[in-house]
């Protein structure tokens, strides 16, 4: 619709250039002919501009319903502001420079009209300011900025110009020299590809004095003055503007190096010290400033020459009299460059463990601080670990723990919900994430998943655009289930389920409809003639009409024009299923609605699902981060989003409303300078903490991406001491575990556990962290999430000496057991393979220390993990008690005693043929149950037939 009439506009447009090209010159100078096609050709320029500015209209209207909808039209506009203001000033300075610069190297080729450089220059600029629009997110920052209270030890900036006014400041000058480059490219390709060959200054004999002065000097020899030429003057305009225009280009750079002594103390040129060394404060430092008074000493002497005749006189008239300032300026340039790396190899580096001690201290303090390893939120204790074997007693003092103790691994999850609450092809469940809710008065750490709408998974024949933007419109529900329990066949239990959804404790909510979710991607129409379908019932379907605040009304002509201009076309206006209540949900994504809100963030990976008693809400961790932190070394581990940022917070909590698609955002870190920033630009964008409604702040976790980053930075930053880091001889490193066949890193793992010296188990994440290079716990870190704990880390160490088997040991451990690896050996064949999860090192009340890891068995058919066995291991220093069964109690009850056998009289001994029988019956069993695929009992018929052989 739109793309065809665009087309027709400008071949409308095309049409007299099209006539010009096939009459030709016409007997006409060719002169002319060429103004005639410019003319033509700005015909066609103007058909563009007016789809640009018709397209622009069509986009502005459609941002500023959809931020309506959301209460953020401020939000819209402020950027919107910012991003004009970037692309007119870009605009008119841009076009301007670049256009006088353009007219005036034109001036002596007249084939080129007059507005022809100018029309170029501002196309250029338009582009320029356009790709520079996007620069409005540090430009907010910078208008937003405060004192941090915070100064780095070298300049004495604050933190905040740092992290919010340097990075504006080194795009205005990173677009000023992109500029500049540019300019004089055209003036070197113009000049030297189209001037007249004869008249050039550095081959003709006199120069030019003044523009309108015709007064000869004589240079070289007596040359009379009717050696001057046109073609003199043209190359001497020329020349006296390449002169300005490299000199405004050494003053930017100049400018760049000033700005470059601040990126000293935030990288510097030290592989030992993050941010400024002993080189790099005592010898580059001067060295950039050194380089910066070169470029402004070359900018003077060339702006000099350029404006002052009798200098650039006296400079043309011998080129040996370029080669004192020219190699005046090398010779400073490159000692300035060479001299530094010199001093620090042949000095810096026989004496770096002393030179570089105070700036060693100043990097570990700074990556501390800038992964918020330090200070009040941190606390770091030893763990002794007990030496004395788990009891009955034990595990009855750790109730809490274990009844919550983690057996379902997400991963090996999530297939079996989809086979058993799937329901229908279309509905797909969004990741399984971990949480806890009070179940019959008591706090449980729960597994949750939200049922969200695919329509790709509709048969080909239903998808018509009526059932994908009419009738398919929301997912239903959630299922919810223990974190360690399981029926018989291995299988979940539910304590939510079905639809309309059966829920437990707070897990029940009063509308289960999910309109906007992590998966959801497309854009319904609501309110309709059509009804939706609810949810499916029976052999008919439920349906309903939406009730929500969200979507944009389609309410006015205009309004349906620019929805259909987003993708639905002339449909909106020949159906008839529209009225003017009608609504569009767009951008239904959750992720989506937040980076389209708030840009400046970075969200985490997982977004989770929460029941609030009414409805559904999403929670997504946010991020404020930065690469300018000083003296803090930048990340480049596991998670690429952060690689090259030496600094980040979580302090922003965004919430989605999954009916009525409201995002709310929740300032939780008030000390972070750039949050405050945009806090004090956009107050209308952001809430305080406090204002979170408690049945959301219930369920605050301690987001997995920030932990995965603090986990492994501390991995090296635990070392305080200079000299311990300097030799990295206590690294630690994230620790490895099995999962399928492969070699994998442990992740994160929500748990509620009873820290050491707590009164009560809470909710947790935690990770341990092993010694690098080894197969050795070294500590654990816990990053705490409930009520006024929220937000703190603790972190664990083990005594020096103490040898405490790591994940992988403990893999290996299980590998080698005679009494495990026949199962799995056999597990992993005939069609089936088996899945080891998630392994869980978890602390207990005592200082005494378990490794829980549940063993799955995948059918190449069905491809679903059934719950084989438990493994429960007590680690112990430099010992290890090992067990498994088919449920986490049975694992327990053989690791804290063995059952006694009970004594068989004589008369009871069964006969050798009566246990063969058996055997074979016991084995017939095991095929059937092998084919049906319930290799829970498999594994227990396995167990019997094991007595049986076994047995006298």
């Amino acid at each position: 619709m739109f793309h065809s009439g665009y087309i027709l506009l400008v071949l409308l447009a095309a049409a007299p250039l099209i006539l010009t090209l096939s009459k030709g010159r016409d007997g006409g100078a060719p002169l002319i002919f060429l103004h005639r096609i410019y003319r033509d050709f700005a015909y066609i320029a103007a058909a563009v501009l007016a789809i640009i500015f018709f397209e622009t209209a069509l986009n502005i209207s459609l941002q500023n319903y959809w931020f309506g909808e959301l209460d953020q039209r401020y939000r819209y506009w402020l950027a919107l502001g910012l991003r004009f203001g970037i692309f007119l000033a870009i605009l008119i300075s841009v076009g301007i420079f670049v256009g006088f610069n353009l007219r005036a190297l034109c001036r002596p080729l007249p084939a080129v009209p007059k507005t022809a450089p100018w029309f170029g220059a501002f196309i250029f600029a338009a582009l320029a300011g356009f790709g520079a629009t996007a620069l409005w997110t540090p430009l907010l920052g910078f208008l937003g900025a405060s004192p941090a209270g915070t100064s780095d030890p070298v300049f004495g900036k604050d933190l905040s110009f740092y992290l919010l006014a340097l990075p504006w400041y080194d795009a205005v000058v990173s677009i000023v020299i992109t500029v500049l480059v540019i300019t004089i490219a055209l003036w070197a390709v113009i000049g030297l590809g189209f001037y007249p060959s004869s008249g050039r200054p550095w081959t003709h004999p006199v120069f030019l004095l003044g523009g309108g002065n015709h007064r000869t000097l004589r240079v070289v020899d007596n040359i009379d003055a009717e050696s001057w030429a046109p073609t003199g003057m043209v190359w001497g305009r020329w020349l006296r503007q390449g002169l300005v225009l490299v000199g405004l280009f050494c003053i930017a750079m100049g400018m760049a190096r000033f700005l470059g002594r601040y990126h000293l103390v935030i990288d510097g040129h030290s592989t030992v010290v993050a941010g400024g060394s002993y080189a790099d404060i005592h010898f580059w430092v001067p060295a950039y400033e050194l380089i910066m008074l070169c470029w402004f000493a070359a900018a003077l002497f060339l702006l000099a020459a350029a404006g002052v005749p009798p200098v650039r006189a006296w400079l043309l008239a011998q080129p040996s009299r370029w080669v004192v300032p020219c190699g005046l300026f090398a010779a400073l340039y490159i000692g300035a460059v060479v001299i530094p790396p010199v001093v620090e190899q042949l000095y810096v580096g026989p004496n770096q463990i002393t030179l570089e001690r105070p700036f060693l201290l100043r990097s570990i303090a700074g990556t501390r601080e800038a992964y918020n390893l330090d200070g009040p939120s941190v606390e770091e204790r030893e763990f002794a670990v007990s030496t004395a074997p788990l009891k009955r007693v034990d595990l009855a003092k750790n109730g809490p723990t274990l009844q919550d103790a983690r057996i379902w691994d997400w991963r090996a999850l999530e297939p079996q919900l989809q086979q058993i609450q799937g329901l229908r092809p279309y509905y797909r469940f969004a990741g399984v994430d971990i949480d806890r809710y009070m179940i019959d008065g008591a706090e449980r750490q729960v597994m949750i998943t939200a049922r969200e709408l695919d329509v790709e998974k509709l048969p080909d024949p239903a998808k018509v655009w009526v059932n994908l933007a009419l009738k398919y419109t929301h997912g239903y529900g959630i299922v919810a289930v223990p974190v360690n329990q399981m029926d018989e066949r291995g299988n979940p239990i539910l304590w939510a389920h079905d639809i309309p959804v059966k829920a437990q404790g707070d897990l029940a909510v009063a509308h289960g409809a999910i309109y906007y979710g992590a998966l959801t991607w497309e854009r319904v129409y609501v309110r309709t003639t059509e009804k939706e379908l609810d949810f499916p019932q029976g052999q008919a379907n439920a349906e309903t009409v939406y009730d929500g605040k969200g979507g944009i009304a389609l309410s006015s002509f205009w309004r349906k024009l620019v929805v259909a201009h987003e993708g639905d076309g002339l449909r909106l206006f020949i159906s008839g299923y529209f009225t003017p209540e009608s609504r569009v949900l767009l951008r239904r994504n959750i992720v989506e609605r937040v980076e389209r809100l708030a840009p400046f963030l970075i969200f985490d990976h997982d977004p989770y699902i929460v029941a609030d008693g009414d409805h559904y809400s999403f929670i997504i961790d946010a991020y404020t981060s930065s690469a300018n932190y000083p003296y803090s070394e930048s990340y480049h581990g596991s998670l690429p989003r952060f690689h090259d940022r030496n600094y980040l917070r979580n302090s922003v909590k965004a919430v989605v409303d999954a009916y009525n698609g409201s995002v709310t955002f929740y300032v939780f870190d008030k000390r972070d300078p750039i949050i405050n920033a945009y806090w004090q630009m956009l107050p209308g964008l952001f809430k305080d903490r406090s204002e979170m409604p408690e049945k959301l702040l219930r369920h605050i976790r301690y987001p997995e991406d920030l932990f995965t980053v603090q986990a492994e930075m501390y991995g090296t930053y635990h070392m305080t001491n200079p000299t311990t880091f300097y030799n990295r001889e206590d690294r630690w490193e994230v620790p490895h575990e099995l999962y399928h066949d492969r070699e994998i890193e442990v992740t994160p793992y929500y748990v509620i556990a009873q820290l050491p010296d707590v009164e009560k188990a809470e909710f947790l994440l935690m990770l341990p962290l092993s010694v690098a290079g080894k197969n050795q716990m070294a500590g654990w870190l816990a990053g705490l999430s409930d009520g006024e704990n929220y937000g703190k880390m603790v972190a664990f160490r083990f005594p020096k000496g103490t040898f405490i088997d790591g994940p992988a040991q403990v893999e290996s451990r299980i590998n080698s057991d005679s009494r495990f690896s026949g199962d799995l050996t056999l597990w992993d064949q005939h069609g089936s393979h088996v899945i080891r999860g998630n392994l869980i090192v978890l602390p207990l009340n005592g200082n005494q220390l378990i490794a829980i890891e549940p063993v799955y068995i995948e059918a190449e058919q069905t491809k679903i993990p059934t719950l084989a066995r438990v493994v429960l291991a007590q680690l112990l220093p430099d010992d290890r008690k090992i067990e498994w069964a088919s449920s986490l109690k049975g694992a327990e009850d053989l690791l804290v005693g063995t059952p006694i056998r009970p004594v068989v009289s004589s008369t009871e001994v069964e006969t050798e043929a009566g246990r063969l029988e058996r055997a074979r019956a016991v084995f017939e069993e095991m095929q059937r149950q092998y084919a049906s695929g319930n290799f829970t009992r498999y594994g227990e018929l396995m167990q019997q037939l094991e007595k049986l052989l076994t047995s006298p």
